[in-house]
């Protein structure tokens, strides 16, 4: 008995204590790309290209990338929340813009333009509808649902259409809206901010948003709290159709024209922006507020490229390079975070 009273006691092996050191500083600077990254860059590359790039600065260039990249950045904007929801992407955007445009200016042309924008948002409803019950309630992979659901609209809108091409009135109503300016500006990019601030807002500021984030990060976790989770996948799926809409009807308004092919590489266009954003491919983390400036990086990148002469084939290779750095980096940071 006096042997076990004095027998020594045994320490807790240190290995098990925590690290006080914490993340490495290559660490943090992978995090810090990851989180905020996109706001030095886009600076940066602005100044850059008003010191050194010729014709830049110019109102009328600078009105042709605002122009550019509202349409896009409209459809990037709503694609966002399929994105944070887990979804990765909505293919289908490419002919939702060119239903919205064609349905705007050859509904117009006949009937009147309120009936012609209720008919566009009732088939982008029917979009969203498809889309998300699809995905959200029968469980269907994103990318075969809304690939199909892109062959079948362009398919229906074709034959519509007859595959004409589309003309508003001279001097219109469409038209002239497309043309309005504020100093520089265009009502394009008025109409990207106005649904950004309302997106961002459902996105950073209510229950849904909230859930829609919930849900990209811990999909069981989510269903397993009581949330009705094919309904926030329905919601993503609306949301996306309804800023695809919007930017066909500002793509419309720029040419007052419309036709179905008009929006011809809008789904990787959108995605790149989402992407070079910091928003992640693997749900959960990302932001409105990103996803516009990953737009205006990419138009401005996009713009100097062409100002700088160079060829559309290595422009494509610059945006494509930019995609696998900015998702390699979302991958690596999320490998730390959980050390």
């Amino acid at each position: 008995m006096n042997q076990l009273a004095e027998s020594p006691t045994v320490a807790a092996p240190t290995a098990a204590e925590p690290r006080a050191d914490g993340p490495s500083i290559a660490a943090k600077a992978l995090l810090w790309a990851a989180e905020r990254g996109i706001v030095v860059f886009t600076v940066v590359l602005i100044l850059a290209s008003v010191l050194f790039v010729d014709g830049f600065a110019s109102a009328v260039n600078v009105a042709d990338v605002f122009h550019r990249a509202a349409p896009i950045g409209i459809v990037a904007v709503g694609m966002t929340f399929v994105v944070i929801s887990g979804n990765y992407l909505d293919l289908s955007v490419v002919a939702q813009v060119a239903t919205g445009a064609v349905i705007l200016i050859g509904v117009s042309n006949s009937h009147s333009i309120p009936i012609a924008i209720l008919v566009a948002l009732a088939v982008s409803v029917v979009y969203g509808l498809v889309n998300g019950v699809a995905v959200g309630y029968f469980k269907a992979n994103a990318v075969i649902v809304t690939l199909s659901t892109t062959y079948i609209g362009l398919g229906l809108l074709r034959w519509l259409s007859g595959g004409s091409i589309f003309f508003g009135p001279r001097d219109g109503t469409i038209e002239s809206f497309g043309d309005i300016k504020l100093g520089a500006v265009p009502i394009s990019a008025i109409v990207l901010v106005v649904v950004a601030l309302v997106l961002g807002f459902l996105l950073s500021r209510t229950n849904f948003g909230f859930v829609v984030r919930a849900f990209g990060s811990n999909k069981e976790a989510t269903r397993l709290s009581g949330v009705n989770t094919p309904v926030v996948v329905l919601g993503a799926f609306l949301i996306t159709s309804f800023a695809a809409t919007i930017a066909g009807f500002v793509l419309a308004a720029y040419s007052n024209t419309a036709v179905s092919s008009m929006s011809d590489g809008y789904d990787f266009g959108a995605l790149a922006a989402i992407i070079i954003g910091g928003t992640s491919v693997f749900g959960g983390k990302g932001s409105v507020l990103r996803t516009v400036l990953g737009v205006v990086f990419v138009s401005v990148l996009t713009n100097v490229l062409v100002l700088s002469g160079v060829g559309f084939g290595w422009q494509q290779v610059a945006i494509g390079s930019l995609i696998v750095l900015a998702v390699s980096v979302d991958a690596l940071a999320r490998k730390v975070s959980k050390k």
